[in-house]
Formats: C-alpha cells, structure tokens, sequence
C-alpha cells in the first residue's frame, strides 16, 4: 500500500474506542505491525476455506463419496463459513463504544472471542474425526475377515464400555477447559496472580473479590453469580485453575486405570499407546501453562499453551477413535457375509472372486483421473487430502464390490434356473 492509503486506514484505527484509551502514543510503524498480523490472520483463514470446498466439491460432483459423506462435507463447509463470520463478529466488537458498559476496558468481546475459538475448535475437530474414521474404516476392510471380525470383537466388549464413557467424558473435559481459556485471554486474566499454586494469600482470593457486585447489572443483583463467572477476572483465572487441575488429575486417572490387570487383558495395544500420548501432552500443557503465568503472558508461550491445549484434544480424539466401535466398517462387513452366504461356492472359486475385486480396486486407483491423483496435485491441507482421498476409494470399492456380487449372483441364479429347465 502507499503512504496515502497507511495513513487513511491508521486514521480510521485512531477513530476506535481501543487508541483512544489504550494506544494513543503508538506509532504509523507500530500500526503497520498489528495490521499485517489480522490481513495475514484473515487471508490465512480464506485460503483454509478455499482449500477445503473447492475439492470436497469435486469428490461430491463426481460422486466419489456418499450421500452421508457429501452431506458431512457440507455441513464442515458451513462450519467453516461460519467461523469467518463469528470473527467479523468479535472484531466489530472491539471497535464500537456502544457495545461497552461505561468505564469499561476497550477489548473484543471476551464473549465473542471464546466463540470464535469454541467454532474453531469445533470445525477442526468435525475434520479430524471423519478422518481418523475414514482411516480406521479403510485399515479394517483392508485386512482379511477372520482378522476384521477379530478386531470389531474386541472393540465390541463390554468390559471396555467404562474406558470409552471416561474417554468421551475427558474429551469434553478439555474442551470446556480450553473454552475457559478464551474467557481468560478476552479478559486479560492472566495477568493478575502471576504466581502459581497460591493467588495472593491463599489458594483463591477472598470471597468478597470473587463474588462482587461491582460486575451486576440487574438492580437486584441476580446477576451476581453468572456475571462473576464470565466477567470477573478474578474467578476467571480461578476456575480455569480448577479446571486445568481437574482436566489433569482425570488424564493420570485414565492412566492408572488403563495401566490396572483387567484393562491390560482387553485394552487394544494401540489404545495403550495412545494413552501415553495423552499423558504427555497433559505434562507439556501443564507446564506451558503455569509458564505462561509466571512470565506474563508473553505471546510466544500463550500461543504455545494454545496450541497445547488443542494438541491434547487431538490426542484425546485419536484415542478414542481407538476404543470407539467402528460402525460404518461393521455395517460393510456385515453386507460382504451376507453376500458371500448368498453365493456360496468352494474355496478356490471364492478366491478368484476376492482376487478380480483386487484387480478392480487397483486398476481403479491406478486411473489419471482419480481423487487420490486429483488431490496430490492440488493444495488442499495433508489431512482433507488422506480423508477425502481415502473416503472415495473405500466407499467406490465397496460400491464395486457390492456390484460385482450381485452380477456374480444374479449369473449363479440363472445358470441354476438352466441347470434345472434342462
């Protein structure tokens, strides 16, 4: 941009609510530093949201996933454009006076904010899941039946049915945890008590701080409780330390749990891997956040305790996928039995069918125009890639497969009826 056009848009910065009270002494250089940072920040996101549609909507014209996956696709798209919306949302927030109570600290709205990270988080997640989904269905249907229908055995039972509720329980756990951590950052809550595990003299601060009315609106003061909760800095920052503390006791319990004699017996090997995975990412947060307290919020560390937090969700995700009963597989291999009894046949002839299903299914990956080709070239992220990719092979193999027991019976059936007329 030109001279001309940095100095207009500082002119309308200075106009807002935050330089009069806040910034009034920063500089055009300082200004260009912030500014780079949101253009970055907003064209990141549209280049996220491009990256995503246009080749989810390639698989769904040229029908290579189903109709339950083009609808998942759908609503991640939607997800996604409303992520951009609750984002003009928040930053509208910070620039207008109205939308502050007299006196007030210029700043987004602490509301808007956890929003706009709980929708980010939420998108992110819709992605992850139906890919480890698609990942974990394409792994089993790969295998051999006896070896598939081992697998669905052990996941379905029912002494692991206490380690899957605890493993859902935790997911949402860190989740509201995390939220929690949007309410600190849009209040600036970690800023006060930089000290860590005591706040002032004690553990919390006093009551009189915690619940104060000084933050009611309502002449009665019902708003006590609940505005002291998500406005108050104070119990704030306390009831992310709760939290926090309690997201963490959880994470070693599961640890012990998954490390006692009967769930060693039935707990898959992957699955007690993935339970040390999210014991140390839990460590690593909790020492990225008590870090990031006793230094200040720096930006380095609050960005790395952040992505912490959303690392553990990860993790928590992936080991659910785990323990998780995989009902899309389940349901394919249940129609490929039924259609093997309906066919019937020895051995040897079984096998030839197995082997031109295999010849079919690699000539199809092997085609110029697949989706898995189509996607190495394009610029999506690595994981709509892998997903959508492998979404289209395993579904479009099992269509084929499906087609091509059914001509197979339907040959069966009238060489049978010939057999007989004969």
């Amino acid at each position: 941009m030109s001279d001309v056009d940095w100095e207009s848009e500082f002119a309308k910065y200075r106009s807002s609510p935050e330089f009069k009270m806040l910034n009034s002494r920063m500089t055009l250089e300082e200004f260009k530093s912030i500014y780079w940072m949101e253009w970055i920040h907003r064209l990141w996101g549209r280049f996220i949201g491009l990256s995503f549609v246009l080749p989810a909507v390639y698989f769904v014209a040229r029908k290579q996933v189903s109709r339950t996956m083009a609808m998942r696709l759908v609503g991640i798209a939607g997800l996604i454009g409303f992520q951009g919306f609750i984002g003009w949302w928040m930053v509208k927030s910070g620039l207008k006076d109205d939308l502050f109570a007299p006196g007030s600290h210029p700043r987004v709205s602490q509301y808007r904010l956890t929003a706009h990270l709980g929708a980010a988080f939420i998108c992110y997640l819709a992605m992850l899941w139906n890919g480890l989904d698609i990942l974990r269905t394409n792994k089993i249907l790969r295998v051999s039946s006896d070896g598939a229908n081992a697998t669905l055995k052990a996941l379905s039972n029912p002494a692991l049915k206490p380690f899957k509720r605890y493993v859902s329980l935790l997911a949402g756990l860190v989740f509201i945890t995390a939220m929690s951590g949007g309410l600190v950052a849009g209040l600036d809550a970690g800023l006060i008590y930089n000290e860590f595990p005591f706040m002032g003299l004690g553990l919390t601060p006093p009551k009189s701080e915690l619940w104060d009315k000084f933050y009611c609106r309502a002449p009665d003061h019902s708003d006590l409780w609940w505005r002291n909760l998500l406005e108050n800095p104070s119990l704030v920052q306390l009831d992310h330390r709760i939290l926090a503390t309690t997201t963490f006791t959880a994470v070693m319990a599961l640890w012990a749990f998954s490390r006692s004699a009967a769930m060693q017996k039935i707990l898959p090997r992957a699955a007690q891997k993935g339970v040390h995975g999210v014991v140390g990412f839990a460590c690593l947060q909790v020492i990225l956040g008590i870090s990031t307290l006793l230094y200040l919020v720096p930006t380095g560390l609050a960005s790395a305790h952040q992505a912490g937090s959303l690392a553990l969700l990860t993790w928590t995700i992936v080991l659910g996928s785990r323990v998780w009963f995989p009902t899309q597989a389940a349901r394919i291999l249940a129609q490929r039995t039924i259609t093997q009894v309906n066919l019937g046949g020895t051995g040897s002839e079984m096998a030839q069918r197995a082997a031109l299903m295999s010849s079919a299914a690699k000539a199809k990956t092997l085609m110029p125009g697949s989706p898995t080709a189509v996607a190495a070239v394009g610029f999506m992220p690595a994981v709509t890639v892998i997903g959508l990719a492998l979404a289209s092979e395993t579904e479009a193999t099992v269509a084929r497969r499906q087609l091509f027991s059914r001509k197979l019976e339907d040959h069966a059936v009238s060489g049978l009826g010939q057999t007989r007329s004969s």
